[in-house]
């Protein structure tokens, strides 16, 4: 059978181009061995999304009940039912994954499950059949580094199999999900401690939201080592001397490519294919998008990466700079966004700039939420009032920063938003604020 596209993996790059190719024209094959929808979907994304949300209200209950207004609450009485959390997440993931095959058969898409082999440029073996193609789409993703030599590992994806909850987990990692997993645990009650694998908690970060990060965990008393210092012997673990009492380590460690079997040789960038800037792998009609190409670990940016090859495929220019631009989104108390510039990015550059930050505890929605901890810090270049850059810790800061990235994809500026009329009361009326306070530092 004869395709113009296989896509290999069905994460968010590859379902998404899947479902692009066929609005297209496209005749596609997807081949994914295990579940359609990727890590993303089925133990990543959105699962831990779906526990952060019951930890987060679990804690507000516990925390914040007698100050709405409501008595009675036992907090000694209060349990967390993981179980309960984990079917919950179970039932939205089976509600996705049911919305991603209704989509591709809408357009025409079919679906494999199986494990792929490129045969050569222009073929695929899988389900010991022969597929031709013009093109092949390589979005098989990635997975953790392995932690050699260590007792009690669980990844995230063991987890959400998991019957129990750790109680006292070793959250290994650095990154996004490190930090996410260790409010989980934290909001929980439960005693984390984070084995930090780099210099600094969240490198991605600009610094100023990296500070805001390390005051919380110092405030909140969590204890944080270098994960070089962790010495382990057997099933127990020292930093010097001291015991560190744990039950589960918890890898989150920096991830790995997960690369297709393949008789055709691609080449490799430290274990990741080595893409241009149309992702393109060394062979032109072999395309790679998402983690697998080590450009990113972000779900949105795999989707925009298999929406560009599906471009490509197609003779459309690419929007190089677009694709770059984006946003960041860390789902912890309060949530944390970054898109554009960091201070740092633009001191190395030599490029001029101003802050202007606006804290949450002005805002009259914050307040009434009880969800007041928080800021809005814009930089921008002040010739042209340029917005290059937008941070946000807020409880919804995920949702606020796409009126960050539409303002930055529009080259707009502090005068946009100072004149833009947002409704009151809402938690976005802060770009407006901050937008006219940056007006009034550059007017004086």
């Amino acid at each position: 059978m004869k395709y113009d596209l296989i896509i290999i993996g069905s994460g968010p790059a590859g379902y998404v181009a899947a479902i692009r190719a066929g609005q297209t024209g496209l005749k596609t094959l997807v081949i994914d061995k295990r579940y359609i929808g990727g890590m993303c979907l089925n133990w990543g994304c959105i699962p831990s999304k779906t526990w952060l949300e019951s930890a987060k209200l679990y804690n507000k209950i516990v925390k914040q009940s007698a100050d709405f207004g409501i008595t009675g609450v036992d907090a000694k009485k209060i349990g967390f039912d993981w179980k309960q959390a984990r079917k919950r997440s179970s039932d939205v993931i089976a509600k996705l994954s049911r919305g991603i095959e209704f989509l591709w058969k809408k357009n025409g898409v079919e679906f494999l499950k199986a494990e792929a082999k490129i045969i050569s440029p222009t073929e695929v073996e899988a389900d010991k059949q022969i597929f031709e193609t013009k093109h092949i789409l390589i979005a098989t993703g990635s997975r953790p580094a392995e932690l050699d030599g260590m007792k009690k590992v669980l990844g995230v994806e063991a987890l959400a199999n998991s019957d129990s909850l750790p109680e006292k987990p070793i959250i290994w990692g650095e990154g996004p999900v490190a930090y996410e997993m260790l409010q989980f645990f934290q909001l929980l009650g439960r005693e984390p401690v984070l084995a930090l694998t780099g210099e600094v908690l969240l490198p991605e970060l600009d610094e100023s939201l990296q500070s805001f990060v390390q005051r919380k965990l110092k405030k909140e008393k969590v204890t944080v080592v270098p994960a070089q210092k962790i010495r382990f012997d057997g099933e127990k673990a020292f930093i010097d001397k001291q015991e560190i009492e744990y039950d589960t380590i918890l890898n989150c460690s920096l991830r790995k490519a997960v690369l297709p079997k393949s008789k055709v040789e691609l080449q490799l960038k430290d274990g990741f294919i080595e893409v241009n800037h149309s992702f393109q792998s060394s062979i032109p009609n072999i395309y790679a998008a998402g983690d697998v190409n080590g450009k990113s670990y972000l779900a949105h940016a795999a989707s925009s990466q298999g929406l560009a090859v599906i471009d490509h495929i197609h003779g459309r220019n690419l929007d190089v700079d677009a694709l770059e631009l984006m946003p960041i989104n860390i789902y912890s108390d309060p949530e944390i966004a970054q898109i554009g510039k960091t201070e740092s990015q633009l001191k190395a550059e030599g490029v001029e700039y101003m802050t202007q930050q606006y804290s949450l505890a002005a805002n009259g929605k914050a307040l009434a939420e009880g969800a007041s901890e928080g800021y809005l810090r814009l930089i921008y270049e002040p010739k042209y009032s340029q917005v290059l850059g937008v941070q946000i810790v807020a409880s919804n800061a995920t949702d606020m920063i796409a009126e960050a990235a539409l303002l930055l994809e529009m080259e707009g500026t502090v005068y946009d938003l100072a004149t833009a009329i947002h409704a009151h009361p809402t938690v976005s009326e802060v770009f407006m604020d901050a937008g006219s306070q940056a007006v009034s530092d550059l007017e004086e």
